[in-house]
């Protein structure tokens, strides 16, 4: 969706409607906001929006004894 985004985050707001806004931080930008409803579909946003970070172990020993 936003591949450009490296991080987000989510902010509680005063408004009744849309009381979460996620401000993504783009590359090579200025912040950008949204607003969503719940916490659950800003998060879902963020997901979505952002990047996979890579697994914090190696996957070098993840195998099965006698396995080469």
């Amino acid at each position: 969706m936003y591949s450009a985004h490296i991080a987000g985050r989510v902010v509680r707001t005063l408004s009744g409607k849309l009381p979460y806004k996620v401000v993504m931080t783009p590359a090579a930008r200025s912040e950008i906001d949204h607003s969503f409803a719940t916490m659950r579909e800003a998060e879902a946003f963020i997901r979505l929006s952002t990047p996979p970070t890579r697994p914090a172990l190696s996957t070098l020993y993840d195998r099965n004894a006698g396995e080469s």
